[in-house]
C-alpha cells in the first residue's frame, strides 16, 4: 500500500513550493522587466547616437552648401579673370581639405577647373562628370547630391553640384565629399560605443562605414546584405527597427533613420554584445536571488512544518489511545495558541464521551426494557379484555355454538400476543393473527367485517413486528365502522413502491374528522372506548421509526364518508437483522 504523506510533510512541501515559486516569479518578472527596460534604453541610446550622426551630417551639409555658395559668388565676380578663379578654387579647397576631397568647376565640355593638386594638373573631360553636369542643369535652383560613385581623382565619393546661374557659358560648381573623414567618424563611434554604423544611399549602396574588416558581414563593391536581406530591402522595409539573423544564424538588431538633408539612411547593426554583457551581469544577480530564495524557502518551510508537527503529533497520539478504547485524557497541553485550544477541546470531548457512554448505556438498557413492557402491557391485556367481553355476549345471547370459535381464536391470540413483542414475524403470521382477531370482533358485534387481502408476490415472508396489524384493523372497526355499529370490508394490501415496502389497512367506513386525524400519531393520543384506554396508532408509528429510522412509520389518510387508509412504510429490503439488533438490545436489559 502506498505510504501516505503526513500533514507536516505536506505543509513543508507546500510552504517550500509557495515561497520558492514567489521568489522565482518575482525574480523572473523583475528580470524580464529589467531586460525590457535595458533593451528599450539601449534602443533609445542608439537612437540618440543616430540623431547625433544626423546632426553631424546636417552641419556638414550646411558647410558644403556654404562652400558652393562662396565658389558661386567668387566665380560670378571674376568671370573675366580665369586665373583669379583658379586661385580662389584652390584656396577654398585648401581651407576645407579636412572635409572635402575636391572643389571644382565643371564646364559644358566636362573639363574642370580643380582645387586639388591632381585636378589642377589633369583637367581633361571625364565621362563620369556628365551625369553631374546634366543634373545641375536640370535643377538650376537647387543643389543636387549624387549617388556614391568611384571618382578618378577623389576615389569613393559623393558630389554636391550646383548650376552657376548668370555665367556667360554653362558652368556648374561641385564639391566632392571626403567620405573617408565621415567614415573615420563612424568608426570612432563604433570603437567607443560598440556600434556598427553606416551611411547607405537610397539605392542601398554604402556611402561610409562597414569596411571589409569592421562590418558585420561581408561587404563587396560598396554593397551589403544582412542574412537574406539586401541593403535596399532593409531600407524599404517599414518601421525604424527590425530583427534579422545573419547567414551564420546570429541574431542582430537593425535600427535605421533617414538623414534630414541628404537622401541617405543611417543604419546601426547591433549584435547585442553590449546588451548581452549587461544582461549577463543581471543573470548572475538573478541567479544569486534564486539561490537565496531557495535557502529562504527551505528555512521557512522547515520552521513552519516544525511548528505545526509537534502539537499534531501529540494530538495524534491521544487520538490513537482513544481509538483503542482508552478514554483517559492524559496530561494537559501547555501551548497557548489554537493548537492548545484544539488539544484542550479534544480532552474535554473525550471526557464528555466517556460520561455520555456510561449514561447512554444505562439509558438504552432502561428504555428498551420499558418499551417492551409498555407495548406488551398495552396490547395483551386489551386483547384479553375485549375477547372475554365477546364470550360473555355470545353466552348471554345463547349462541353457544360460537363459544368454541371464540375460545379457539382467543387461544391463538394469547399464544401469539404473549410472545416477545419485539420479535419479528413473517407477514403471513400477522395476517393469520388479524383473521383470528376479526373473527372475534364479528362474533362480538354480530357483524360481518370481511377481511380482504391483496399481497404482492414475495411479501408474505416479509419480516414485520409482532402485533403490527391488529391495532390498525382495530382502528378501522373503531373509527371507520363506529365501534361495530355498521359493517363493511377491511382491506389489507402489501406492495413495493419507490424503495419502500408498504402495508395498508383500509376501510370504507365513515372516516375520521380532520381535526382528529392529526392527533392520532401524537404520543399523547389515546383512544377510549366505554371508559377504557385503547391502543394508539402512535405506538406502532414510534415503534417503526425507532427501529427503521425517520423516513418510515405510519401515514393516515381519511375522507369523511369515504373511509380511512393507514399506510405503514418499511425499508424495501428489511431482513432478519432487525430481529438480531432487537435481541442484542434485549440481552443488555
Amino acid at each position: 500500500m502506498r505510504r501516505r504523506l503526513s500533514l507536516p510533510l505536506k505543509l513543508f512541501f507546500f510552504c517550500f513550493a509557495f515561497v520558492l515559486s514567489c521568489v522565482i516569479l518575482i525574480s523572473q518578472l523583475s528580470y524580464q522587466y529589467i531586460q525590457k527596460e535595458t533593451r528599450s534604453n539601449d534602443n533609445y541610446y542608439i537612437k540618440q547616437i543616430l540623431d547625433k550622426v544626423d546632426q553631424y551630417l546636417t552641419v556638414n551639409f550646411s558647410s558644403f552648401q556654404t562652400i558652393l555658395f562662396s565658389l558661386e559668388t567668387s566665380v560670378q565676380a571674376n568671370l573675366e579673370n580665369p586665373e583669379v578663379i583658379r586661385n580662389q578654387v584652390r584656396q577654398l579647397y585648401e581651407m576645407n581639405s579636412n572635409y572635402v576631397s575636391n572643389i571644382y568647376l565643371i564646364k559644358s565640355d566636362l573639363s574642370i577647373i580643380g582645387g586639388s593638386t591632381p585636378t589642377r594638373i589633369f583637367d581633361e573631360a571625364l565621362p563620369d562628370r556628365k551625369p553631374l553636369f546634366d543634373a545641375a542643369n536640370r535643377n538650376k535652383r537647387s543643389t543636387f547630391v549624387s549617388e556614391p560613385y568611384q571618382s578618378v581623382y577623389s576615389g569613393w565619393t559623393v558630389t554636391m553640384v550646383r548650376y552657376l546661374n548668370g555665367a556667360p557659358v554653362p558652368l556648374a560648381v561641385a564639391v566632392d565629399l571626403d567620405l573617408n573623414a565621415i567614415e573615420a567618424t563612424l568608426f570612432k563611434i563604433h570603437k567607443e560605443e560598440q556600434l556598427n554604423l553606416a551611411l547607405v544611399s537610397a539605392s542601398g549602396n554604402i556611402i561610409a562605414g562597414f569596411s571589409d574588416n569592421k562590418g558585420p558581414q561581408e561587404v563587396q563593391e560598396h554593397t551589403f546584405a544582412v542574412g537574406d536581406k539586401s541593403g535596399l530591402e532593409i531600407i524599404d522595409t517599414g518601421g525604424t527597427s527590425m530583427q534579422i539573423r545573419t547567414r551564420e544564424g546570429k541574431p542582430v538588431s537593425i535600427l535605421k533613420q533617414p538623414t534630414e538633408k541628404f537622401n541617405w539612411h543611417i543604419i546601426s547593426i547591433n549584435d547585442e554584445s553590449r546588451l548581452k554583457a549587461a544582461l549577463s551581469r543581471l543573470q548572475k544577480y538573478n541567479a544569486a536571488i534564486l539561490l537565496s530564495g531557495l535557502l529562504l524557502s527551505l528555512s521557512i518551510a522547515y520552521f513552519i512544518a516544525k511548528y505545526i508537527r509537534n502539537p499534531l503529533q501529540e494530538l495524534k497520539k491521544k487520538m490513537r489511545r482513544v481509538e483503542k478504547g482508552d478514554l483517559e485524557a492524559g496530561p494537559p497541553t501547555v501551548r497557548d495558541d489554537e493548537f492548545g485550544d484544539l488539544a484542550r477541546a479534544f480532552d474535554r470531548m473525550v471526557n464528555q464521551i466517556a460520561d455520555l457512554l456510561e449514561r447512554s448505556e444505562a439509558h438504552n438498557a432502561m428504555r428498551r426494557k420499558l418499551e417492551i413492557q409498555v407495548l406488551q402491557a398495552q396490547i395483551n391485556p386489551h386483547f384479553l379484555y375485549n375477547t372475554l367481553g365477546s364470550i360473555s355476549n355470545v353466552t348471554r345471547l345463547g349462541q353457544l355454538d360460537k363459544v368454541d370459535v371464540v375460545i379457539d381464536a382467543l387461544i391463538s391470540l394469547l399464544e401469539y400476543g404473549i410472545s416477545d413483542a419485539s420479535e419479528e414475524v413473517a407477514l403471513r403470521y400477522e395476517l393469520q393473527n388479524v383473521a383470528d382477531y376479526v373473527a372475534i370482533q364479528n362474533i362480538r358485534y354480530n357483524r360481518n367485517f370481511q377481511l380482504v387481502e391483496e399481497i404482492e408476490e414475495g411479501l408474505l415472508d416479509f419480516p414485520v413486528f409482532r402485533m403490527l396489524l391488529q391495532p390498525m384493523v382495530e382502528n378501522s372497526i373503531f373509527h371507520g365502522y363506529s365501534g361495530g355499529q355498521i359493517e363493511g370490508p377491511i382491506e389489507i394490501r402489501a406492495y413495493r413502491e419507490e424503495g419502500f415496502t408498504v402495508i395498508e389497512v383500509a376501510d370504507r367506513g365513515q372516516g375520521i374528522p380532520e381535526d382528529r386525524l392529526g392527533q392520532l400519531l401524537k404520543p399523547a393520543a389515546r383512544e377510549t372506548e366505554a371508559g377504557r384506554k385503547r391502543i394508539g396508532m402512535n405506538n406502532i408509528h414510534e415503534r417503526i421509526r425507532l427501529h427503521c429510522g425517520e423516513p418510515y412509520g405510519l401515514e393516515i389518510r381519511s375522507q369523511p364518508g369515504q373511509g380511512t387508509c393507514v399506510r405503514a412504510r418499511f425499508p424495501a429490503q428489511l431482513t432478519k437483522e432487525l430481529q438480531e439488533d432487537e435481541n442484542l438490545h434485549l440481552s443488555h436489559c
